[in-house]
């Protein structure tokens, strides 16, 4: 069945049956991620003597992922914070029963491994002058986050969208009246107080968010975002700080003047450590427009490269308004196409080796409507058991290999945690090592300990 010059695909129990509908050639992509994100390992097996082990049975399984898959689980805000969640309405008027409730942190659990948490807008945190009405919903979310063994990242500490939720509007008066430098010292002081408070509980922190496209902040001076990383690096040494823009990846102007921004700060020291880098879809327009340019979004992350920073792709959606209005399909239809368009945006984002995350926005009554991976009635959506599929399959490494007559053997995997099985003289050892980003040598001794 053909629209639109598409052909639909269909699903049976959430597997894709016919992939590639939109007649998109990944095979570039396909190509870079298994000579990029694959890494060599050579396995030596040897007995407790010191003797290669020759024809022994190696199970290789991956258990976790060194790439960041994540997602903003916004809705847990409104589940915690229901009467003081003010950008709450479209989650309803009760939250889901509790059983649903631990049937979406099952869900978001077994998909991602990192969660971007979006209570820090300085309106929606701070209405009021030390009024903190997310704090404690902050500290649930961020603890099952933690016991989860999810990464986290704090979203957002300076963010100059005025009016708006990145300036609460007492703020925003002190600012108009001209009194900036007492904006400048609230900003600061704000700073200190979310990631002391937060301290060894958030591991990467969205410092300045869009500096180019919102600029209010300015007003304090163009140097307040130095000063901000540097501040944040003094308080908690361990996280790691993101500067993170909108734009980048389609608007030339935008991506020249951040990546001039980014690069003066990081040649002046400003300790940042990842360069964030948002890739909306809002309408139908935006979405045929990426699709049919994805060489050149693959082009816009080897300019941003260029920073020596590793890329995370923060903020990521593909809302099904935007589907139907770019190939006049009906919900059901674009629910279909919306996960192979996410498939098709993975595989060239995981494909670049300077990105090392992609975040989608959001889980559950997203913000773009119809992007999350939950229907309003809970049932799971196509785009959940492709992305599965990918990041536990396709993705993942899993191997029975033998060893060869000097004990040894190779293979090219996935950075991340691993179990390995040697089943040698009827007897069975499992070590657990580390696929890091460089090629590696490992020394597995059946009697004894790992090397």
């Amino acid at each position: 069945m053909k629209f639109a010059g598409f052909t639909l695909c269909i699903f049976l129990q959430g597997i894709l049956l016919f992939a590639n509908s939109l007649n998109i050639d990944l095979s570039r992509y396909n190509e870079l991620i298994e000579s990029t994100r694959k890494i060599p390992v050579t396995i030596h097996i040897i007995d407790f003597d010191g003797r290669p082990l020759s024809n022994v049975d190696v199970h290789i399984e991956q258990k976790t992922h060194q790439f960041f898959f994540g997602n903003a689980p916004e809705y847990l805000i409104f589940a915690y914070a229901r009467f003081n969640y003010m950008r709450g309405r479209r989650f309803g008027i009760t939250p889901i029963s509790a059983e649903k409730l631990e049937q979406y942190k099952s869900l978001y659990a077994d998909l991602f491994n990192y969660a971007t948490v979006p209570s820090f807008y300085w309106a929606d945190y701070e209405p009021r002058k030390n009024t903190l009405p997310l704090l404690d919903a902050s500290k649930q979310i961020i603890e099952w986050l933690n016991e989860s063994g999810i990464t986290v990242k704090g979203h957002t500490l300076a963010w100059g969208n005025s009016p708006g939720v990145g300036v609460p509007g007492w703020v925003r008066s002190i600012g108009e009246s001209g009194n900036w430098q007492e904006v400048k010292v609230l900003l600061m002081e704000r700073i200190k107080r979310e990631i002391n408070e937060f301290k060894s509980m958030v591991q990467m922190w969205d410092i300045v968010n869009e500096p180019i496209v919102q600029e209010w902040f300015n007003g304090i001076g163009d140097d307040y975002i130095f000063e901000a990383y540097k501040l944040a690096r003094e308080i908690d040494p361990d996280a790691k700080l993101v500067l993170n823009e909108f734009g980048v990846l389609t608007n030339k102007n935008i991506r020249n003047r951040f990546i001039n921004l980014a690069k003066r700060l990081i040649e002046n020291d400003a300790p940042i450590d990842i360069i964030g880098i948002e890739a909306h879809i809002f309408t139908g327009e935006d979405l045929k427009t990426q699709l049919a340019n994805l060489d050149g979004i693959y082009a816009a992350l080897d300019e941003i490269a260029e920073l020596g920073k590793p890329i995370h792709i923060t903020e990521f959606q593909i809302p099904l308004p935007a589907i139907v209005e770019a190939f006049q399909v009906d919900t059901e239809t674009a629910e279909k196409l919306q996960a192979e368009i996410a498939q098709v945006f993975y595989t060239v984002f995981f494909s670049h080796p300077a990105v090392e995350a992609i975040i989608y926005w959001n889980f559950y009554r997203a913000w773009q409507s119809g992007s999350g991976f939950l229907r309003d009635d809970f049932t799971v959506k196509p785009i959940y058991y492709i992305l599965k599929e990918l990041i536990q399959e396709k993705w993942r490494t899993s191997l029975n290999l033998t060893t060869n007559i000097d004990g040894s053997l190779n293979f090219r995997g996935f950075s991340g945690d691993y179990e390995i099985k040697v089943r040698a003289a009827n007897k069975e050892k499992t070590f657990k090592v580390k696929v890091g980003k460089e090629a590696c040598e490992l020394i597995l001794k059946i009697n004894g300990d790992q090397e």
